[in-house]
């Protein structure tokens, strides 16, 4: 049965979080300084903390690796959580394996209206037994679609054994999108708010690509790491592909960007990104 908004948002103050639900990733000066790795042991991967209903990137622990699957067709939150529910115990793996989700949604929202959802995804989640402390451990990209509905699932990365044995295996990982928003005093600031010119997409994109390498640096990984770069964006990038982001990737470039007419979840961002290293990737029917 598919949830409806309103189901979503049922009990959605009733969550205790000690960071507003909208706020974005905190800067990474303060994550080198405070932040660590926290082992998700029941699920094979360690997390780097970010805010409530997120982590800011997945690594399996040793001995497992990072798969991620994309749904054939997207199915609603509620519906897509159960769903996974009872794919991942069929394939060998707990729930706890879950490490990162990948959303749709057919519009932007306003900062209150993406709160209320947090908190209720955080409340599905701890229903679900999947909160470390009191947090998300996974990962999430979300994005608005056209066409696309209500929130709903489009991919999920989850842990597994070791495929095959290898002296020093690939690292995998997944790691947060990020959008061009500061968090200066836990109030969001829009980096070049409402300038959609070339040169206010420069700023955007290299302040979001910059915040996804100190991500990877806390992380002991670099741009030759990442096999998957996404980029959300309604707006022509081709200006910037060989001036700024082809550049910046370095080693990762041989691989591409993959380029979705999409846009941040929250009215006033333009662009986002993430970041991925897989070494075998599913799309399935569930």
């Amino acid at each position: 049965m598919k949830s409806s908004r309103r189901e979503w948002l049922i009990g959605s103050g009733a969550f205790a979080m000690s960071a507003p639900a909208f706020a974005p990733a905190p800067a990474l000066a303060v994550l080198a300084q405070s932040d660590r790795l926290i082992p998700n042991t029941r699920g094979g991967y360690r997390f780097l903390p970010g805010v409530p209903f997120l982590s800011l990137a997945a690594l399996p622990s040793d001995g497992f690796e990072i798969v991620r699957a994309t749904l054939r067709r997207p199915r609603p939150l509620s519906e897509g959580l159960t769903a996974i529910e009872k794919y991942l115990p069929e394939v060998g793996r707990p729930l706890h394996a879950l490490c990162g989700l990948e959303l749709r949604s057919g519009h932007q929202t306003t900062r209150a209206e993406f709160a209320a959802f947090n908190s209720a995804y955080i409340e599905r989640m701890r229903m679900a037994g999947l909160l470390v402390g009191h947090s998300v451990p996974m990962t999430r990209t979300n994005v608005a679609m056209a066409g696309m509905g209500e929130h709903q699932i489009y991919a999920f990365s989850y842990t597994v054994p070791l495929s095959r044995t290898e002296p020093k295996p690939s690292p995998t990982f997944v790691v947060a999108a990020v959008a061009e928003v500061r968090n200066l005093a836990s109030r969001p600031e829009v980096v070049a708010a409402g300038d959609t010119s070339l040169e206010g997409l420069r700023q955007k994109t290299a302040f979001v690509l910059e915040e996804l390498e100190g991500r990877l640096r806390l992380l002991g990984l670099r741009w030759g790491d990442v096999t998957g770069t996404q980029l959300y964006t309604v707006y022509d990038m081709h200006p910037l592909m060989a001036s700024l982001i082809l550049p910046k990737l370095g080693e990762a470039a041989r691989i591409g960007v993959q380029w979705y007419h999409a846009q941040p979840p929250v009215v006033g961002s333009e662009i986002e990104v993430d970041v991925r290293a897989t070494r075998m990737e599913l799309t399935i029917n569930i």
